[in-house]
């Protein structure tokens, strides 16, 4: 499921380098989500036409997705991919700037990176390297302009808490722990939709 999701990443990115209209109706913008185009939650987080943020992206995506693919299996694993993606889209609607354009996969890898930390709690195993990890990545996004914190922390955020959510039903009632928290994620981001975009209006540099 990695290397598919890297192969889906990199091929939108060759079609939206080649093709600005593409890239600009697939990026994540407030105020057009608002008038009926939802579509753009989803497309912002698989779509870019950065060079350096694809290639920084999908060497973050293969290395954290080796660790936390086979923890999850394949279905749970992409499930955290797409509801961290839609947090962090979900974030950025509601208290980025109205007309912000943002795309990339960040956030759902921040998602990734939550998930692993709840893995890692639970084998007891030691977690200080990922929230290092972490620590220094928004240590960047605040420093920086132009980088999409608010994808990051709804990424991240969603991330911990499905983990959470899958690892509440133990191996007897895995299945219906996935559904569960899928369901409820999807109805909680789903409600947040429901309120006002650009509600705080946040500058990302």
């Amino acid at each position: 499921m990695t290397l598919a999701l890297i192969a889906v990443n990199i091929v939108l990115y060759l079609v939206a380098s080649g093709s600005p209209s593409f890239a600009f109706h697939s990026y994540e913008i407030p105020y057009l989500i608002q008038h009926g185009q939802w579509y753009r939650l989803f497309s912002s987080f698989f779509v870019t036409n950065d060079f350096l943020d694809i290639a920084l992206n999908m060497f973050s995506l293969y290395i954290i997705g080796r660790l936390v693919e086979p923890a999850l299996e394949k279905w749970r694993y992409l499930a955290v991919y797409l509801l961290s993606g839609l947090g962090g889209s979900v974030a950025t609607y509601l208290l980025g700037k109205l007309l912000l354009e943002s795309a990339g996969a960040s956030g759902a890898i921040f998602g990734l990176i939550g998930a692993y930390f709840v893995l890692a709690r639970r084998a007891h195993l030691n977690t200080s390297g990922i929230v290092a990890i972490v620590a220094i990545n928004l240590f960047f996004d605040f420093t920086y302009s132009g980088i999409n914190w608010l994808a990051h922390l709804g990424g991240l955020a969603v991330g911990l808490a499905v983990a959470a959510g899958f690892a509440a039903g133990g191996s007897k009632h895995k299945a219906a722990a996935a559904i569960v928290t899928v369901v409820s994620s999807c109805a909680v981001l789903g409600l947040l939709m429901l309120l006002p975009p650009g509600h705080v209006n946040v500058s990302l540099g």
